[in-house]
């Protein structure tokens, strides 16, 4: 059966057989082989067979390049080559010679070549990246589903997923992909698969989504778990994780406690996205940035002329949420006097917004975040205690940085790919790790966040040193100098003496080995200079003599 055999910067990568009358390509969903590129038409060929003979005929009216010349219509003879945008394709009379795979049928399947030599049963894995977000699935049956259903063994939170989106089989050697008529499409770079045999490692993209069937990690390095951005193996996390898991299929309020920066948002976040809500909005407010004139008209709105500088009606945060989720940030700081709204909206469904005559009911799910005792408070009388109970129905405690520090080196690197630049691959030294270690973290993970940052600009090449490393408790209010910690088992004469040679070093680089320059620039005796080069083991073999 003759075949088309398809090209991608010199790499054989598909073949499609050409067993009907009129077989189209083009970059539309209804063409018998799609090809989205943006330099190729919607219909940009037709392949018309006769059982004996194979003509092309061009669709797109700019003419279609086969064998080096651009053609309306023209016969295909064996072994000539269309040029399909960044692809080529190449006309075979009988497809693939003994022992080759029989291509596959087009509209149903298409067939990418296997690699003979891959190993039965080989340990895989499937690595779900979502934006900065990626999870590692480890493939311990025969075959696994993805897709937004519930049921599949894979759920992907990606609006543009079907429900059952798409079914990978283990084969021999090979992975066998089954787009399960989705809507969107099962992609292979620029190519849209109905089905397909893809070896180890391979990228699929499923919407906004791209799975990755890799090859599973072994030897001793840990795979470092992440669940929708919360990245860590620390067993509080792990906890923290399975309960998320558990909590957000209901409709319960949740409250998030923990200190500054240990990731609230993002585990409100986490709530929602596991939640059947995650395809309506997730509207963020934070109670401590708006002023308590306008936090009102922000939560539940207002009408026109409701009050001075209403010129317009406006909807509040509780109905742009309706049928998702409300992330009230912040929420010890909520005015007394709007907590008793808050409390009616929350049992009630209903709010009314400021300025109108009649309440409307809306269908929000709330979590709450504070890094404040909302208990304590609640029995100082400074937060209602109704209102108290009505939000922490299920409390979630986030562990702060400093009593998970096993997990500092991967949460170091997720901030060293997110903020280095691009092309650039920079690591961090040993002396630097156990310096981050040794660091009480007050600031916890939105510290790190900074720290990483900081020690990205500091850098003198592709690894971070511990002396590139700077924390903002360390930062002299005067001087605006980085003061580093005593590390342990080091006295403050050690620690001078180490400082003073830095930045003795330090001024050498900068004026050339320029010793009476560098003497005037610290005001110290050249001789003095010399006597501590001399003491460190900095001086030439003649000069020392």
């Amino acid at each position: 059966m003759p075949e088309l055999v398809f090209f991608r910067r010199g790499e054989e990568v598909l073949r499609v057989g050409v067993d009907r009358a009129r077989l189209v390509l083009g970059r539309g969903e209804q063409c018998d082989v799609a090809i989205p590129d943006p330099e190729v038409s919607r219909q940009q060929v037709a392949l018309l067979w006769d059982g004996t003979r194979c003509r092309v005929q061009d669709l797109s009216g700019k003419g279609t390049v086969v064998g080096g010349t651009s053609v309306t219509e023209a016969e295909l003879p064996d072994g000539a080559d269309l040029v399909l945008g960044q692809w080529r394709a190449v006309f075979r009379l009988s497809g693939g010679g003994e022992g080759a795979d029989v291509a596959t049928e087009v509209g149903h399947t298409t067939s990418i070549q296997k690699d003979a030599q891959a190993p039965r049963w080989q340990p895989a894995q499937v690595r779900v990246k979502q934006g900065l977000n990626e999870s590692v699935h480890r493939l311990t049956g025969d075959s696994f589903t993805a897709g937004k259903d519930a049921g599949c063994d894979l759920v992907l939170q990606d609006r543009f997923a079907s429900s059952k989106h798409l079914k990978v089989t283990r084969r021999e050697g090979t992975f066998h992909v089954v787009d399960l008529r989705s809507t969107n499409g099962t992609w292979l770079g620029p190519v849209r698969l109905f089905e397909a045999e893809v070896t180890l490692p391979t990228t699929l993209r499923v919407g906004e989504t791209e799975l990755v069937l890799e090859v599973a990690a072994t030897g001793s390095k840990k795979e470092v778990a992440s669940f929708h951005g919360i990245i860590g193996n620390d067993a509080a996390v792990k906890g923290l994780a399975d309960l998320i898991e558990r909590v957000a299929p209901s409709t319960a309020a949740v409250t998030i406690l923990g200190e500054s920066g240990t990731g609230k948002e993002l585990v409100a976040k986490a709530i929602h996205q596991c939640s059947q809500r995650a395809n309506k909005p997730l509207v963020p407010v934070n109670c401590a940035a708006i002023s308590k004139e306008l936090i009102e008209s922000e939560l539940f709105g207002h009408e026109k002329g409701s009050f001075t500088g209403a010129a317009n009606a406006r909807k509040g945060a509780f109905e742009e949420a309706d049928g998702g989720t409300l992330f009230l940030d912040e929420i010890g700081e909520l005015p007394l006097d709007l907590q008793a709204k808050l409390l009616r909206a929350l049992e009630s469904g209903e709010i009314k917004r400021v300025g109108a005559s009649r309440p409307m009911h809306v269908d929000v799910r709330v979590v709450a975040a504070t890094n404040l005792d909302l208990l304590a408070a609640a029995r100082e009388g400074k937060f209602r205690e109704d209102l108290y109970y009505r939000l922490c129905v299920i409390p979630l405690h986030l562990p702060p940085l400093r009593s998970r520090k096993s997990d500092l080196p991967a949460l170091a690197e997720h901030f060293v790919k997110v903020y280095a630049p691009r092309g650039q691959t920079v690591s961090f030294s040993m002396a630097a790790v156990e310096r981050l270690r040794g660091h009480t973290w007050p600031g916890n993970i939105r510290e790190l966040r900074n720290v990483v940052h900081r020690a990205l600009l500091f850098r003198k090449g592709p690894v971070i040193d511990a002396a590139d490393l700077t924390f903002d408790q360390e930062m002299n209010k005067e001087t605006g100098i980085a003061v580093p910690e005593l590390p342990p088992g080091m006295t403050l004469e050690q620690m001078l003496e180490k400082l003073e040679r830095q930045i003795v070093e330090a001024a050498l680089r900068r004026f050339n080995n320029n010793r009476e320059r560098v003497a005037r620039e610290l005001g110290v005796a050249r001789s003095t200079l010399f006597k501590r080069l001399k003491d460190w083991g900095l001086t030439k073999q003649d000069e020392q003599e």
